[in-house]
């Protein structure tokens, strides 16, 4: 059999060269998908590369470290979300309006956030032994008890644990949003509007009307 020649006509296959937006956006699916199902301990960066089908070091290139990586991943989008709100809230506090606006334009940022997100949910919620920052949920929460003080103060709502009432609502949230396919039946799921204007009645007058 006649070797190919070296100077061979076929053409080469071209190498497909993906653009640095791609390869973040896969290693951060990566991540979120590692974290979530083998926990931050379990969780190294080789794996994340394997699943995100790149090399290893291109973590480290755009990352740094695992702790970065998770930071990047998993509690950025909250913080982001958390912060738009907090942007929006603070241009409209000092105008003319109700408590049901504030709160529902936080449910909306969350369940926004959150829609079908699983995997981001359960590695946000994972224990993270060794990790710097072991409760990275505890300053957005914290801030949002900050604007809930304010909102009720001005509406003379008495009697409420802010703290409590907080975390209730953010885990309603975050269940509902990212769990709804396990919740409803699919003939019978309502609309994101309808579970909004829901937990937004559950959240405004469950507060204001305490004896």
């Amino acid at each position: 059999m006649a070797r190919a020649s070296l100077n061979s006509s076929e053409p080469r296959r071209k190498r497909v060269l993906r653009s640095t937006e791609e390869v973040r956006a896969l290693i951060l699916a990566a991540a979120r998908n590692c974290f979530a199902e083998l926990g931050y301990a379990s969780t190294t960066t080789r794996k994340v590369a394997a699943r995100a089908g790149v090399v290893e070091n291109l973590i480290y290139r755009h990352f740094g470290s695992k702790a970065a990586l998770f930071e990047a991943a998993v509690v950025h989008p909250f913080r982001a979300a958390v912060d738009d709100f907090l942007d929006r809230w603070r241009g409209k506090s000092q105008l003319p309006h109700t408590v049901d606006v504030a709160a529902r334009d936080f449910i909306e940022s969350m369940y926004d956030l959150i829609e079908d997100q699983v995997e981001l949910v359960i590695a946000l919620m994972s224990p993270r032994p060794g990790a710097p920052t072991e409760l990275p949920l505890l300053p957005m929460l914290e801030e949002l008890e900050r604007v809930g003080a304010y909102e009720l103060g001005l509406n003379g709502f008495t009697g409420v644990d802010l703290q409590v009432i907080i975390r209730c609502e953010f885990g309603m949230v975050v269940f509902n949003a990212a769990f709804s396919s396990a919740l409803y039946r699919p003939d019978a799921r309502p609309s994101r509007e309808r579970i909004i204007d829901e937990m937004t009645a559950l959240l405004v007058h469950g507060s204001a009307h305490r004896p």
